[in-house]
């Protein structure tokens, strides 16, 4: 088997889970791309601490784009046949990743392959990409992105594959939702403002709630197709978090 071409991981504030997920790679990867978003009077990033089965590592920071804007940076900027997106609260168990790798070279016609936590770890495959598009960077800052992106793979009938016997591990023990999300009680209040309203907005796009959608076009408009999206800035500062002074 090949080495995996990208891995693509966006952090915002537990850069302590993002070091746990570095320490649990065990499979060869040739560009390991880490997207460090940040928060207003966030302090400064630890320097982290690269596995050596990363053949080489690039970081990019800027303010926080998002899960779907950070994942469109990580595919655009870095072509391959796949790249693998994993949440920073991941840890690999050993031999996942090379069972992810077996799967993905196994079925070449597949849009994208699910490890055990859904969207929290997959690779997405070219032929998705090219299928169904790039992620819809409305709905920000997290959430339903996924959805949105597996709603146009289902209207373009390209495949999406779980892999089995995966055993990562999600999270911490004990916590439930977001590690993020949940390390500070603005960020939660922020996010329950920002999910409500991507949720409106992903029910005006498909005409019902993830798993409930109708429309077989975008906005149920023909003349959109399937994998397009336009940016709404007025939105996009609507959903921004206002987080002054906060230092998570």
């Amino acid at each position: 088997m090949n080495s995996i071409p990208v891995v693509g991981i966006p952090v915002l504030v537990r850069f302590d889970l993002l070091q746990r997920c570095l320490r649990s790679i065990d499979y060869p990867v040739d560009q390991l791309v880490i997207v460090q978003n940040a928060l207003p009077a966030q302090p400064p990033a630890p320097r982290l601490k690269w596995p050596k089965a990363a053949k080489s590592h690039t970081v990019i920071s800027h303010p926080n784009a998002g899960v779907a804007a950070s994942w469109n940076e990580i595919i655009k900027l870095f072509p391959a046949p796949y790249w693998m997106l994993v949440n920073d609260d991941i840890q690999f168990t050993p031999g996942d990743l090379q069972k992810m790798v077996k799967a993905v070279e196994r079925h070449r016609a597949v849009a994208c392959f699910y490890g055990n936590h859904g969207a929290s770890w997959w690779a997405l495959t070219r032929r998705g990409v090219e299928a169904v598009g790039t992620f819809d960077e409305n709905l920000f800052p997290a959430y339903l992105e996924d959805c949105d992106w597996s709603r146009r793979c289902d209207l373009a009938a390209v495949r999406r594959v779980n892999v089995p016997n995966c055993h990562a591990i999600h999270g911490e023990p004990k916590q439930r939702g977001s590690c993020t999300v949940n390390c500070s009680p603005a960020l939660q209040a922020e996010n329950s403002r920002t999910h409500g309203n991507s949720f409106r907005y992903y029910r005006a796009k498909w005409g019902g709630f993830n798993g409930q959608e109708i429309y077989p076009h975008p906005f149920n408009d023909p003349a959109w197709p399937i994998w397009a999206w336009k940016f709404d800035p007025a939105f996009r500062a609507e959903q921004q978090w206002r987080l002054p002074g906060v230092a998570s």
